[in-house]
């Protein structure tokens, strides 16, 4: 993928490709790639569709989340047509929208917005071979240490420490380690995870409570 910030590429000599969403909603990516990322501890393997947004609307900013026509977060993918390949079809995503910021001297004809869905491939062992993904997708989980069940869909904090509407909370993101959910920072309410705001924690990292459970901070 080349730099936006050549005056020798432009969205015009790119290729694009169109990902549809089940609700109906499009996304023009230009210049993009997909890759595959290195197995994980489990043998995950994730994919990634990326590209620049061809036909995006938004602030300009780098934690506006609602560039549209979609907004980060999860979605789910209907069909990725991408020339050269067979389409990409019925997966579940996660979508990130970044604007790295200003360009200079602002040689590219479009916002500048990088967008990446993300999603799981397959799951691998020790020797390749294929393994039964059970674990992504998963709204639930129970600690086999002290039986505790967790809702994965919401957000968390740390027991005790108070809920800020302006601070961080960690939310569950599909990841996982050793078979025990992961948890990523995020900002206030962003669907997005925060960009180096720490690392991911295992929810046996805990106590947690969730956020709607903690107490109000002070002088709120």
């Amino acid at each position: 993928m080349k730099s936006w910030n050549t005056d020798r590429h432009r969205i015009a000599d790119s290729d694009h490709a169109t990902v549809t969403l089940t609700d109906g909603r499009e996304l023009v990516l230009a210049d993009w790639e997909t890759t595959e990322a290195a197995p994980d501890q489990d043998g995950r393997v994730y994919a990634t569709l990326r590209g620049w947004i061809a036909n995006a609307e938004g602030s300009g900013t780098h934690t506006d989340p609602y560039t549209l026509p979609v907004e980060a977060g999860r979605a789910q993918l209907a069909v990725a047509a991408l020339r050269g390949r067979e389409p990409l079809r019925d997966l579940a995503v996660h979508v990130d929208i970044h604007q790295p910021g200003k360009p200079h001297p602002n040689s590219w004809d479009h916002a500048g917005y990088l967008c990446t869905l993300t999603w799981p491939a397959r799951r691998i062992d020790v020797d390749g071979n294929p393994m039964l993904e059970t674990e992504i997708g998963s709204t639930r989980w129970t600690d086999p240490g002290n039986g505790r069940e967790y809702d994965l869909t919401v957000a968390y904090l740390s027991e005790g420490e108070p809920y800020n509407p302006l601070g961080f909370v960690w939310r569950h993101y599909d990841g996982w380690r050793g078979g025990v959910p992961l948890l990523l920072p995020f900002y206030a309410d962003n669907p997005s995870p925060a960009y180096g705001a720490g690392s991911a924690l295992l929810l046996t990292d805990g106590p947690w409570a969730e956020v709607t459970k903690a107490p109000a901070i002070a002088g709120r």
